[in-house]
């Protein structure tokens, strides 16, 4: 057994794959899927997401708790993932899904606008995250910027642009600390034009530069910060529309790439 490099890791997903596949007598294999995934969060959307491509659910790593769903869109396989909430959550998820497969990621997910043109129900294509996680930290060091692909992003762009959904094109602020979003880290990230601020995005940039994937992702405005305090409406028909428009939008972008 050779001895391990300083900063080679002791386990990988690799590892963990195959510890499950022997832990259900199963191939490795079977717990392959599509080039092309959509990862989201809410459970609504994904069942909305997974009536639309009339999706098969396949027995994946976490069975019924974070479910994966098949589905063949103009001749291509297409996946469709719930993934835990926050940034180490995400990354995990997102480096199993790398390990079996998974190598055009579009990030669907639910933010918080910054900006006093904010409105609930807003698009925002996220350019680049900026960094004020953990997770990221493990993977390059802090003063790294992470982006979105290039190509992922305009295929993107182009499409709603092309089916006429408004949306904004720009940078979001990643966080660990939902009720440490302060009045000073408020005002810093607004002031520099982020349009909103969520706690996921920059570590799935991360482990996808890390991993060299494309990754691009869209958020949704479902509640707005200012000076004056937060304004949440979460459930609001404007935020479920918004996020449904973006699931269809997406699906055609993933047939094409």
């Amino acid at each position: 057994m050779s001895t391990l490099s300083e900063d080679e890791p002791v386990f990988t997903p690799t590892d963990f794959i195959r510890y499950e596949a022997r832990r259900r007598s199963v191939d490795e294999e079977s717990f392959q899927i599509p080039k092309r995934v959509i990862l989201l969060y809410q459970k609504e959307t994904f069942e909305y997401a997974r009536q639309v491509l009339s999706g098969k659910i396949m027995d994946w790593l976490y069975g019924e708790s974070r479910p994966f769903c098949i589905s063949v869109v103009d001749g291509k396989d297409i996946g469709l993932f719930r993934a835990g909430v926050g940034a180490p959550a995400a990354a995990f998820m997102l480096e199993e899904l790398i390990a079996c497969g998974a190598g055009s990621v579009i990030e669907v997910g639910i933010a918080g606008g910054l900006q006093s043109s904010s409105k609930t129900g807003d698009i925002v294509v996220v350019k680049e995250a900026l960094r004020d996680e953990g997770t990221s930290d493990h993977y390059f060091p802090s003063n790294v910027a992470l982006e979105s692909s290039l190509r992922l992003r305009e295929l993107l762009i182009e499409q709603l642009a092309l089916e006429g959904i408004e949306h904004e094109v720009g940078a979001i602020w990643t966080t660990d600390g939902v009720y440490r979003e302060t009045r000073a880290k408020f005002l810093k990230f607004s002031s520099k034009g982020v349009l909103a601020v969520n706690m996921e995005t920059s570590a799935l940039f991360a482990v996808a530069r890390y991993r060299d994937i494309e990754i691009v992702s869209a958020q949704v405005i479902s509640d707005v910060l200012s000076t004056n305090g937060w304004f949440p409406a979460f459930k609001h028909e404007t935020v479920s529309s918004s996020l449904q428009k973006l699931i269809t939008c997406i699906i055609k972008v993933l047939t094409r790439v």
